[in-house]
C-alpha cells in the first residue's frame, strides 16, 4: 500500500511561532536537506522539551550521550521517541539509520540514553530526530561528530552535556590518558557582555587567557569545585586538547540581587547600571533603580518578568566560556526575541526576524577555541544602531 502523509511538509503552530515536523502515517519519517530546515524551535522559550546531548570520541568508539527533559509538567517523555541517524554532509536527505542504541532511562520528566557509532562516522553529522507519538510531530537536530579524540565530563553518574556545573558538585573526567595527571586551569576573569550588534569590535576570546591558579589531579580524581569561574582541563597545556566548562552558582534563572545587575547592562544607561550596582543587597534600592528605567510598577514589573525570562533562555542555550546572556547570540535572544526563522549552515547562523518591531537578519560565524568549539560571534554592522535604540526603548517602556 502506497504511503499516506497526514499535513505533509512543515506544519506551523499558530501563535507559537514554532516549527514542526509532521511524521508520516506510515515509515519513511522527514526527508530533507539538513540545511534548508528553519530551526528556530530550537530556541523556541515555551517548547515542550530540551535535548541537551554530547558527542564524544574515545576509545576507537563513538558514543552520543543524551538526555531529554521536559519542561513542564504537561509533558510525559513516555509518548515520546529518538530516532538517530547519520549523514554525510547537510545537504544530504536521507540518512542511514543508526541501531546500536543503549537501552533507555525513562520517566515522565526526563530521558536518558547513549548511541553507540563506530569510527566511521567521524566527520560526518549526527541527527537526532524527538517524535511526539501523541501529536506525530517531529523536532530535528544536528551536530558534527568530532574526527578526533574528545574528553568529556562526568556529573550525576552520565555525561554533563552542558557548558556548566554547580558549585559543590561532584565531576569525573574521562577521555584522558590513565597515566598522566590532571592539568586543571582556572579563569576567574569576569568576561565582559557582548557589545552592540552595531559596534566595530568582535567578541572573540582570546586563546592565551592567563588563568588565576593551576593544579594537578590524578585522572580518576572526583572532584569539586568551590570557585565560580572557567576551568580548563588538559594534560598538555601546549595542545588544544581538553575539556572547558563553567562553574556557576544561581545559574541560569538568576534569583540572588546581585546577579540581576549584570544583564541589565544592555538597556541601562551609565548612570542607571551604577546605581544598580550600587545597590547591594538593598531591594529597596534596587527596585528605585528599576523603577527610574520604566517610570512605574506595573511596568517594573512587567519588565522583570519578561526580560529575565530572556535571559535564563539565554543562559540555557548560549552558555558558552561566559554566561550565556553575555555571548552575542544571547545579546540579540533577550533584545530581540525568538527569530522567525534559524538556518544552520555547521559554521554560521542566520537568524531572520519579520515582526512589527524590528524585519532584518543576524549572521553569526563559528569562532571556535579550546574554552568553546561551538563559539559563534555576531558579524556586526553600523546599520544596525538606529533599531538598536528603537528596541531598548520598547524594553524600557515594558512594551515585551
Amino acid at each position: 500500500m502506497d504511503c499516506v502523509r497526514k499535513n505533509s511538509g512543515i506544519k506551523i503552530i499558530p501563535g507559537w511561532l514554532m516549527i514542526l515536523f509532521t511524521l508520516f502515517i506510515c515509515s519513511g519519517g522527514y526527508s530533507q536537506g539538513l540545511q534548508s530546515i528553519n530551526y528556530n524551535y530550537i530556541y523556541y522559550p515555551d517548547q515542550p522539551h530540551y535535548l541537551h546531548w554530547k558527542i564524544v570520541h574515545h576509545n576507537n568508539q563513538i558514543e552520543i550521550q543524551y538526555s531529554l527533559e521536559r519542561s513542564g509538567e504537561a509533558v510525559n517523555l513516555f509518548t515520546y521517541d529518538i530516532l538517530w541517524e547519520i549523514r554525510k554532509d547537510l545537504l544530504e536527505k536521507e540518512g542511514t539509520a543508526v541501531t546500536a542504541v543503549s537501552p533507555v532511562v525513562t520517566t515522565e520528566a526526563l530521558k536518558t540514553g547513549k548511541v553507540t557509532l563506530d569510527n566511521s562516522a567521524a566527520g560526518k553529522y549526527a541527527v537526532a530526530k524527538v517524535v511526539d507519538n501523541t501529536k506525530r510531530l517531529m523536532t530535528i537536530f544536528y551536530k558534527k561528530i568530532p574526527e578526533t579524540a574528545t574528553a568529556y565530563l562526568i556529573q550525576d553518574n552520565s555525561t554533563n552535556v552542558k557548558n556548566y556545573v554547580r558549585l559543590n558538585t561532584p565531576v569525573t573526567f574521562f577521555g584522558f590518558d590513565k597515566d598522566k595527571p590532571l592539568i586543571i586551569s582556572q579563569y576567574s576573569e569576569t568576561f565582559p557582555p557582548a557589545a552592540p550588534p552595531f559596534s566595530t569590535t568582535q567578541a572573540r576570546v582570546s586563546a592565551l587567557l592567563k588563568p588565576d591558579s593551576i593544579f594537578t589531579k590524578p585522572p580518576d580524581t572526583i572532584l569539586s569545585f568551590t570557585q565560580k569561574g572557567l576551568y580548563l582541563v588538559q594534560q598538555d597545556t601546549a595542545s588544544t586538547a581538553g575539556v572547558a566548562f563553567r562553574v556557576e552558582d544561581d545559574y541560569p534563572k538568576l534569583g540572588m540581587l546581585q546577579s540581576l545587575v549584570g544583564p541589565m547592562v544592555y538597556i541601562c544607561s551609565k548612570t542607571e547600571y551604577s546605581k544598580l550596582a550600587a545597590a547591594g543587597d538593598s531591594k529597596a534600592q534596587f527596585d528605585k533603580a528599576i523603577l527610574s528605567i520604566t517610570g512605574n510598577t506595573d511596568r517594573a514589573r512587567i519588565f522583570m518578568r519578561s526580560y529575565f525570562r530572556r535571559v535564563e533562555q539565554a543562559n540555557i542555550y548560549f552558555s558558552s566560556y561566559k554566561e550565556g546572556w553575555k555571548t552575542d547570540r544571547g545579546m540579540i535572544y533577550i533584545i530581540y526575541g525568538l527569530p522567525q526563522a534559524v538556518y544552520l549552515f555547521g559554521d554560521r547562523e542566520v537568524w531572520e526576524y519579520k515582526t512589527v518591531d524590528f524585519t532584518g537578519k543576524f549572521t553569526f560565524v563559528k569562532a571556535s577555541t579550546i574554552f568553546d568549539p561551538e563559539n559563534f560571534v555576531l558579524l556586526r554592522d553600523k546599520s544596525y544602531e538606529a533599531k538598536w535604540y528603537e528596541m531598548i526603548d520598547l524594553w524600557r517602556k515594558a512594551r515585551f
